[in-house]
């Protein structure tokens, strides 16, 4: 969960990350239909990570606006460490302006961890589901 607002949080503080500029939620979305379906996430592996393979499959992400609030929501089997901060954070850089949309599939190509963007803190991250089948 990310507000997007100048006002520094209150009621929120510690449970989303505020960013003060303005993001396009749009293009974050479109950047982000790039990491659907089964890749090597290395770009968005921390270094510290103990699996196996870099491979994952990714079901299904969304970036959605509702008001000052930025809602990036993730699916998959499995996450790698750091994997969705990684991503939420390479993904903030398109919605400032700083990347381009296309750029997110270039990084991801690139499978290097130093062509990741930020990471974003821990605040606003949330396990929602867990479903056994």
């Amino acid at each position: 969960i990310i507000i997007n607002r100048r006002a520094h949080l209150t009621l929120d503080e510690g449970q989303a990350w505020r960013i003060s500029s303005r993001l396009d939620a749009d293009k974050m979305h479109a950047a982000a239909q790039t990491l659907v379906g089964t890749h090597d996430f290395t770009t968005f592996r921390d270094t510290d990570c103990q699996a196996k393979s870099p491979v994952k499959t990714l079901n299904a992400i969304s970036v959605s606006r509702y008001g000052d609030r930025v809602e990036v929501t993730c699916r998959s089997r499995s996450f790698l460490h750091r994997q969705v901060r990684s991503i939420v954070g390479s993904l903030v850089d398109v919605g400032r302006g700083k990347q381009p949309v296309g750029w997110i599939a270039d990084i991801l190509a690139a499978a290097e961890r130093t062509a990741c963007g930020p990471i974003s803190p821990p605040d606003g991250l949330y396990l929602e589901k867990v479903d056994y089948e």
